[in-house]
């Protein structure tokens, strides 16, 4: 297969360096990585700078290049800049620290399989729970392993988001929903007008127990099929007859 790979922490994170390591073993794999660390950076695009593109040599087995623009615009960039190549689907990660519930609202590394399912791919977002050094290199096996399972049950525009425990004793995996994650957010005073968004995780009993957010804590893969489209259907029908007088 043809595989693109991407991601948010930037071209020389570990995770995205072992997973192009293990994916480029059977496939041809080709990687597009912002040049330096996004996370937080959501969907959003590069439409007012220019964006620079250089070919990034440190990446064995595989043809890389990093840019300096977000998540999203590297899928943009790959399909525009390198028509050649056709991926036959698009991979994400592996990110450092979880991308479960809530939180995929503010992923960059989301925002690679939302941007791939657009263009009609199949995409995969990987996470590890930790945002320190995980094990990548088993974390890689594992995401080989679980797009293959994946890929016969996969369309036009799918998208998985898939988010690895803060352990290696995986207890298994769970196909799940997303559920709610809260923070202790406040902005700390860094410096003269300088503030930073800081947190902790907030425990709480708002989740349903199938979820990701719960499922992760007992040492579970979590494996969630996602979509873009955010309309309210149930919202919808109930309004779609009121005529609204302006």
């Amino acid at each position: 297969m043809n595989i693109l790979i991407s991601n948010d922490d930037g071209i020389s994170s570990n995770g995205i360096i072992e997973l192009a390591k293990r994916l480029s073993k059977k496939h041809n794999v080709l990687v597009v990585a912002p040049d330096g660390n996004r996370s937080a950076s959501s969907h959003s695009l590069t439409i007012t700078n220019s964006i620079k593109i250089k070919q990034n040599f440190n990446l064995k087995d595989c043809t890389a290049y990093q840019i300096s623009g977000t998540p999203a615009d590297c899928v943009k960039v790959a399909k525009l800049m390198f028509k050649d190549f056709c991926p036959d689907i698009v991979v994400a990660g592996i990110n450092k620290g979880h991308n479960i519930g809530s939180d995929i609202l503010y992923s960059g590394t989301v925002s690679i399989a939302c941007e791939a399912s657009f263009f009609g791919h199949v995409a995969f977002a990987f996470s590890a729970y930790s945002l320190l050094e995980s094990n990548f290199t088993l974390y890689a096996e594992y995401a080989e392993q679980i797009i293959d399972y994946l890929l016969p049950y996969s369309k036009a525009g799918d998208m998985w988001n898939i988010n690895f425990p803060q352990t290696e004793n995986i207890e298994g995996t769970v196909v799940t929903s997303l559920g709610k994650q809260y923070y202790t957010d406040e902005y700390v005073k860094v410096g003269e007008d300088e503030y930073v968004l800081q947190g902790e995780i907030i425990s709480h009993d708002k989740n349903d127990k199938d979820t990701d957010v719960e499922w992760i804590k007992k040492g579970y893969i979590t494996i969630t099929p996602i979509l873009f489209n955010k309309t309210d259907y149930k919202k919808v029908k109930e309004v779609k007859d009121i005529c609204i007088q302006l």
